[in-house]
């Protein structure tokens, strides 16, 4: 894996950004004082690319076998931290597996490629991972991008006409994945319907938004937020009638805490489980935890933490923060979780180096392209920086 500058002039890139702010929806280029998009590539060997996608595959395989296991046991879901008066709605959707998820892949000094978390609940990017290769692609040669994220969305939909994007209405950010999405299937001669989950209604003619029914729903709204919703007994009665991408069951996968899981000797076999402790860094149930003696090992996280706003670096962090949110967080001890820290490789490229985390996206379990991320210090969160990601031509 190595760093490559855009083969581009200053004036070219920030054309480049400009259409990817109105064309591809892409608002948030530029925050944080800085621009987001990263002008160096990540690139990977072919031998990389097929490893790290045959990990998360592998990863993908494991996690649908967790998923089945702990659904037929739902005393274990309420060691996840899903929120209680959601566990009995996973059991009720519809059998269709709808799946879009990005798995967080780092490579390590000593050559091993880790996974930190699965994002199968409401992963992005999508703006980023289609404007990209439609832009910068055809100016690159021996490197290509990959996957084709764009496509393996649209094929998953193809059976439903009508398709509710849903998404929380006061994020611009959120909007704007939803109107990428809906120009895609727009463009495939698919009807949509922007809402937020708050607009179902459902009696005996189906699930409804904004009065107009629809045939089935892309979520953008975080499955943990469902228990605030005053229409949660109206999802009750829809989601048997409603296929979702993505159900609300990847609440089992999305959850951090799962990681604690998998030495449960009901749950996976000896092979899963030298595969996970290969690939996947050791965690611990907070609750279980009485002291922490070298702080520099741990990272503490929320179960459903996003852009890493609930994570917490033991060696990163002041000693005031770190004991304020080491005491926040044993409040609620099921909503937590240590995970031991490794190391990630830095990537440089004439300019600072950088920390990469690729982002593998699996559509229907199949490999559907990479949306990544880097920063200049090994913590990825909200101010990371989007960097494009090609794989080398065989």
């Amino acid at each position: 894996m190595r760093a490559e500058a855009w083969p581009l002039s200053e004036p070219e890139i920030a054309e480049l950004i400009n259409t990817l702010c109105f064309a591809f929806y892409k608002w948030d280029a530029e925050a944080c004082g800085k621009r987001l998009i990263l002008t160096d590539s990540v690139v990977l060997t072919r031998a990389e690319h097929e490893q790290v996608v045959a990990i998360c595959l592998r990863l993908d395989a494991i996690l649908g076998r967790l998923e089945a296991a702990l659904l037929a046991q739902p005393a274990l879901l309420t060691q996840l931290g899903i929120p209680p008066a959601l566990i009995p709605f996973l059991t009720r959707e519809q059998p269709d597996d709808l799946q879009l998820a990005r798995y967080d892949v780092f490579l390590t000094p000593e050559g091993r490629w880790m996974v930190s978390e699965f994002n199968e609940d409401v992963p992005g990017g999508f703006n980023e991972a289609d404007g990209l290769p439609s832009l910068l692609g055809p100016r690159l040669t021996n490197l290509a991008f990959t996957g084709g994220l764009r496509r393996a969305i649209l094929d998953a939909l193809r059976p439903y006409p009508r398709i509710a994007l849903l998404y929380a209405t006061g994020y611009a950010e959120d909007l704007q994945h939803m109107l990428i999405i809906r120009k895609w299937l727009e463009h495939e001669g698919h009807e949509t319907v922007l809402a937020a989950p708050i607009h179902l209604t459902c009696r005996w003619r189906g699930p409804r938004f904004f009065q107009t029914p629809v045939d089935a729903a892309f979520r953008f709204y975080p499955g943990e937020w469902f228990q605030w919703l005053a229409n949660l007994t109206t999802w009750k009665r829809a989601l048997p009638r409603l296929p979702m991408m993505n159900p609300l069951r990847r609440l089992i996968r999305q959850s951090k805490r799962l990681y604690a899981l998998w030495h449960h000797p009901d749950l996976l076999d000896a092979d899963d489980r030298a595969f996970l402790a290969e690939h996947t860094p050791s965690t611990l149930p907070l609750e279980r935890v009485v002291t922490i003696e070298d702080r520099s090992r741990w990272v503490l996280k929320n179960a459903f933490g996003r852009m890493g706003d609930t994570v917490f670096m033991g060696n990163l962090a002041h000693d005031k923060n770190w004991e304020e949110a080491l005491t926040h967080a044993r409040k609620q001890p099921r909503e937590w979780l240590l995970q031991e820290r490794f190391d990630v490789s830095p990537l440089r490229d004439g300019g600072q180096p950088f920390y990469p985390s690729l982002g593998v996206y699996l559509v229907n379990h199949a490999f559907a392209g990479y949306y990544s991320r880097a920063a200049h210090q090994p913590f990825i969160n909200h101010e990371a920086y989007h960097v494009a990601t090609l794989v080398e031509a065989a």
